[in-house]
């Protein structure tokens, strides 16, 4: 009788056993083949990372070698000594980190390397001609070695940044993406901010009024410059990384603040042909911090690529790992597992169930198989003998999970150290009081209060000390609560009160009850005698505003009180669309 049935369930068991195999086993293949090529690509795009750091070092170098022999091609004498070491020197920097770039690259993208290469050895063979032509006077130099010049330099600047933007699209992490996005942007800005920069300074070297065509041509870059900043503005607030995002500030500090007025300074003093000594060389001075933080910018950006690339590379092996035990698990299963579950609970189950049949027809005299055991197979047998309980044990488990039911229920809506309620309870309740103000036009306020110098009590006394303030002003607070209004902890130090059927002045005069109160009220921890008090901000509802805005707007009444004293309550008194304040009604002590 039984036969048909143990075959049965070993049958089936088996067929899902062995499609649970097949499909750890597939999803294991998947795995690691998926961290197989994050690995891959992570470690490509190193490359790209040390390509775009040795190229980005190339391109600063090779910007300042740009504008200063632009400034010296411009000037009547022939070029310094000064100037010769400076050009030397960004040039050698400029060449090691382009070399560099190019060996980086060489292996993964030949052709894109050959292609720099090509271009650059025509901007070197463009050095040494323009060199010649600085060592003469202005009247005997080829009239369009500047303009040549310029225009080299900045086509190479130009493809070495396109080539960057194509290459670092194989990366399909968007942070590093956008980290590209943000190396790429910030090149391009100082290519023409320097480019803007060079027109001026070489026109007030040359001691020429600055041409139309010049002044054209600059008001076109001053367009594309502040299109790029536009898209770098994006990007950085994209991505989210404190860093760059300081980096940029720095940006807009140095550039925007400091150099950018002296530089329309100078440019409308050119533009009138009112020149003085030294302007080119103050205009360049001027322009070397602010262009430097821009090529900051690009430095933090790329530091960013490479701490998201090892995060890539970090996932990458885990996957690897992961997908490695996974199908190393899925077969062990198919081969040993069946065999194993037969003996250890098909057959234990088999003996169960007659078992069961024998007591069905009121065969008690044997014995339950199994019960020895501490697995699943030992609580299956357990439970044959407990099925008299089973009525009494369900009663007493429903009980239990009422009461438990009840304490999540409390729990959900309580601070756990205070025992008030929290910010979730606070949102229901002002969402019904809204319905009911839009019902009925009966108004409420909110009460944004703050314990003043409670950062001081727990440095001084510690956090045990800080939690029994709190508990202690939460129940000072509780005291002067109606049954309808709602006490919440809002966060650390600040409460606030829900005051149904309470306009503005109300919740005002309520708030100085309690600030006098908790003025007047001795309270001492731990042998510490504290003086404790407390800064309330008064907020009405006002119509179509939510909780937030509410909330808002007594949170800037109690900023005004604590920049005014502490230990008072203010009031908002601002109006919709003009800037917003708040007006100390009620002053108290200082402390």
């Amino acid at each position: 009788m039984m036969r048909p049935v143990r075959n049965s369930i070993l049958l089936k068991i088996s067929a899902l056993i062995f499609v649970l195999c097949l499909i750890i086993m597939a999803y294991s293949a998947n795995r690691l083949y998926h961290g197989w090529q994050s690995y891959q690509q992570a470690t490509e795009l190193r490359i790209v990372q040390d390509m775009t750091r040795n190229f980005s070092d190339g391109l600063k170098n090779f910007m300042f070698e740009r504008g200063r022999m632009n400034v010296v091609l411009s000037k009547e004498a022939p070029v310094s000594d000064e100037n010769k070491a400076f050009l030397e020197e960004r040039r050698t920097s400029a060449d090691e980190a382009f070399l560099a770039g190019f060996a980086a690259m060489q292996k993964n993208f030949p052709e894109e390397t050959e292609y720099l290469r090509t271009e650059y050895e025509k901007v070197d063979a463009l050095r040494s001609v323009a060199d010649t032509e600085a060592d003469k006077p202005l009247s005997q130099r080829d009239p369009g070695i500047r303009e040549r010049w310029f225009g080299c330099c900045s086509g190479y600047i130009d493809t070495v940044i396109s080539e960057i933007n194509v290459i670092r699209q194989l990366s399909h992490n968007s942070n590093i993406s956008n980290s590209f996005d943000v190396v790429v942007d910030s090149l391009y800005f100082r290519s023409i901010v320097g480019n803007e920069s060079s027109i001026i300074t070489s026109a007030i070297a040359g001691n020429g009024k600055i041409s139309d065509e010049e002044h054209a041509k600059l008001q076109f870059l001053l367009g594309k410059e502040a299109q790029v900043w536009s898209e770098l503005e994006k990007t950085v607030h994209i991505l989210g990384s404190d860093k760059i995002k300081i980096a940029l500030e720095n940006v807009r500090d140095q550039y925007y603040v400091k150099f950018r007025p002296e530089q329309e300074r100078i440019l409308e003093l050119a533009i009138k042909n009112q020149w003085y000594d030294g302007m080119d060389r103050e205009l360049a001075n001027l322009s070397v911090p602010a262009l430097h933080s821009v090529l900051h910018l690009s430095d933090e950006a790329v530091d960013q690529i490479g701490i998201e690339n090892q995060k890539s590379i970090q996932n990458g092996l885990q996957g690897l790992l992961a997908g490695i035990f996974q199908l190393t698990t899925g077969l062990f299963i198919v081969v040993l597992i069946p065999l194993f579950f037969r003996r250890k609970f098909v057959q234990p189950v088999t003996d169960i169930i007659s078992a069961l049949n024998e007591i069905s027809v009121g065969k008690v005299e044997g014995q339950i198989p199994h019960t020895h055991r501490a697995d699943e197979i030992g609580k299956l047998a357990h439970g044959a003998e407990l099925l008299k309980n089973s009525i009494t044990d369900e009663q007493a488990l429903k009980r239990e999970l009422e009461n438990s039911v009840a304490k999540l229920a409390d729990l959900s809506v309580k601070d756990s150290l205070t025992a008030l309620y929290n910010r979730r309870y606070m949102a229901e309740r002002f969402d019904e009081l809204i319905k009911r103000h839009t019902r009925t036009g009966r108004v409420f306020s909110v009460i944004m209060c703050d314990i003043d110098h409670f950062k001081s009590f727990n440095d001084r006394h510690g956090h045990a000390c800080g939690d029994k303030v709190l508990v202690h002003i939460s129940s000072q607070l509780s005291a002067y609560c109606r049954e309808s209004d709602v006490l919440a902890r809002w966060g650390g130090e600040e409460f606030l009160l829900l005051l149904p059927d309470t306009n503005q002045e109300g919740a005002m005069v309520l708030a100085e009850r309690i600030r006098v109160g908790l003025e007047n009220t001795k309270y001492e921890c731990e042998r510490f005698k504290l003086r404790l008090t407390m800064t309330f901000g008064i907020a009405e509802y006002r119509e179509a505003e939510d909780m937030a805005g509410t909330a808002k707007r007594a949170d800037l009444a109690l900023m005004k009180g604590k920049r005014s004293g502490r230990n008072q309550v203010v009031a908002f008194d601002g109006e919709p669309g003009e800037d917003e304040r708040a007006d100390s009604s009620i002053p108290g002590e200082m402390t």
